[in-house]
């Protein structure tokens, strides 16, 4: 029963649950593109990767979801480039550009690591940047417990440290949604679950999921085509295997753990409460936050003025250290 409202309540957890059944003109031409390479994991499978620019500062990108792509960091060589970054996009399993699969046993937390693992073990890189956005800083936590040794620094964007905590802040924010929607209807919503697992899939018509996104997704009317491209290419056919450990992934006991130089950044007007970054702040020990003030989830899009540079002075600050 528990896994049947999980899965019910996908589209809440992901925001956007949209499924790429078939290939657009964009596919061909980013198999085709220079600085790609397919990287072989878990024997069988192949991952789409691509290198852009090249500079001393290495940088691994992992992307949200599981499901979505790489395409949403397309904005990155732009603000990096000029400053010696060497960009690398990587496609996660299942994802649009890389391998599908059936095989429900690679849904989960620590094969993923290994993936990450195998993809920089393809691309030769040691003593570089991980940075993981929503999931994907999920992933790059996990990541960067295990496999420290490779990294010169961790970056996480958007996510926080225990799900049950930033879950709880995300439904109570489309609770406040449901609610001003039923006022001006003139009804009355009580006994909203907070936790989302019970009651809110029921309220969440198109007119709530459409304000949600606006405010704590992406903040900018109209949408940059590339970032909608990128929404257009999720798939979520297989979250549901991987759902109850999201929902249930705790990463609170081992931040200490984590000793490499670490940014945390979040946004004022994402799902994921600033109060979670700066836990994990007082938490990691060598570590520092930044709370982007016009951005929500996605605030590499829609607060790029501030974004970029925090992000860059980490860059720069961890290169001088050494």
């Amino acid at each position: 029963m528990l896994l049947r409202l999980l899965v019910s309540a996908c589209f809440i957890l992901g925001s956007f649950w949209s499924v790429a059944q078939t290939t657009d003109s964009s596919y061909a031409a980013k198999l085709a593109a220079p600085g790609v390479q397919m990287i072989r994991v878990d024997g069988k499978y192949n991952v789409w990767t691509q290198k852009i620019g090249q500079g001393h500062i290495k940088l691994l990108l992992l992307h949200g979801g599981p499901g979505n792509t790489h395409e949403y960091f397309e904005n990155f060589p732009e603000h990096l480039a000029k400053e010696g970054v060497e960009i690398y996009y990587y496609d996660q399993l299942n994802s649009y550009h890389s391998d599908k699969t059936e095989d429900k046993d690679v849904w989960n937390i620590p094969r993923f690591v290994e993936e990450v693992e195998q993809v920089r073990r393809g691309l030769g890189l040691e003593n570089f940047y991980l940075l993981g956005h929503s999931w994907g800083g999920m992933l790059a936590l996990e990541y960067a417990a295990k496999y420290p040794q490779h990294l010169k620094g961790l970056i996480t964007s958007d996510i926080g440290y225990k799900a049950t905590v930033f879950n709880k802040h995300r439904y109570q924010l489309y609770a406040n949604i449901i609610r001003r929607h039923a006022a001006k209807e003139g009804k009355t919503v009580v006994g909203l679950d907070t936790m989302g697992l019970k009651t809110l899939s029921t309220f969440i018509t198109p007119a709530v999921q459409a304000e949600f996104r606006q405010l704590h997704m992406m903040r900018l009317t109209p949408e940059p085509a590339t970032f909608t491209r990128s929404q257009a290419h999720i798939i979520r056919k297989y979250a549901g295997y991987i759902l109850p450990t999201m929902v249930a992934w705790d990463f609170s006991d081992r931040l200490t753990s984590i000793t490499i130089p670490t940014l945390v950044i979040g946004s004022t007007y994402d799902f994921v409460p600033t109060e979670d970054i700066a836990y994990m702040q007082r938490h990691i020990p060598n570590c520092q936050k930044y709370i982007c003030p016009e951005g929500s989830h996605y605030a590499m899009w829609d607060d790029p003025q501030h974004y970029f540079p925090a992000l860059i002075k980490f860059l720069k600050k961890t290169e001088r250290k050494g």
